[in-house]
């Protein structure tokens, strides 16, 4: 390779590394108000309650309210549980990171349109939490729902490093399979490989089971996350064009 060409791809690398970890830093404090939600379920005990029974209520109507008997099956396979516990705990954040850099490496000129498809999955999500608190399945005991996290991984969301950093009333949409889905469309759209598609197909079917399966979130949940995510990809690529031609126009009447 000519040094000319070298110094080329050095900086290349070197300014997609600091665009990086501009990003990084961009999505840390994302996630950090994610994480920071705790404080909107101040006080809102009463109306996160209220709000279950009326989404039990519904699921009831529509033939919806699956999610004891979903349970009751998985707790007779004791392992399906555990690894349930351990999807729902660890992939969550995980397979977003490794989707996210897989497109900036990988897919650069994809990546921006990702980013922003996820940032309004974000907002939209945080947006809802702080209107509607929900308290999810694993509450309601007396109702037959096991909190399989506290069952087999002795967790408890009352300890002060663990409350701090999650809202127990934020059930409604689950963030969990919207992200999840979010990352499976995307890897199908990128990749279009029969992997990329198997994975893409898996991924957020295995996280809507583990949601539902550790008594995280109803079955609505899951159905308002998977669709906030379909909103998103539809809404948001049609609403950054838009600004960007408004933009544009906007440039144009003011140039000399």
């Amino acid at each position: 390779m000519e040094p000319r060409e070298q110094l080329v791809t050095r900086n290349t690398v070197i300014e997609r590394a600091r665009h990086g970890l501009i990003e990084f830093g961009i999505l840390s404090v994302l996630f950090g108000l994610y994480y920071a939600t705790r404080g909107l379920a101040a006080g809102k005990e009463i109306d996160a309650f209220q709000n279950a029974r009326e989404v039990m209520h519904l699921e009831r109507r529509l033939g919806l309210f699956r999610e004891i008997g979903v349970q009751a099956w998985l707790l007779a396979q004791p392992w399906i549980v555990h690894f349930l516990n351990w999807v729902y705990t660890y992939t969550h954040m995980a397979g977003l990171v490794l989707f996210g850099i897989w497109l900036f490496w990988r897919h650069t000129d994809r990546y921006r349109e990702y980013r922003n498809v996820f940032l309004g999955i974000l907002a939209i999500g945080l947006l809802i939490y702080a209107l509607y608190p929900l308290a999810p399945p694993r509450f309601f005991p007396y109702s037959g729902f096991v909190d399989t996290l506290a069952l087999y991984g002795k967790v408890n969301y009352d300890q002060p490093s663990v409350a701090m950093l999650y809202n127990p009333f934020a059930a409604m949409p689950s963030l969990h399979v919207s992200f999840a889905l979010f990352c499976g469309i995307g890897v199908i759209r990128v990749g279009r490989t029969l992997a990329h598609w198997v994975l893409g197909t898996f991924y957020p079917l295995l996280m809507i089971t583990a949601v539902v399966g550790t008594g995280n979130h109803y079955i609505l949940d899951a159905i308002a996350g998977s669709t906030l995510t379909v909103a998103a990809y539809i809404l948001v690529p049609r609403i950054t064009a838009g600004l960007a031609r408004y933009r544009a126009r906007l440039a144009g009447s003011v140039a000399p």
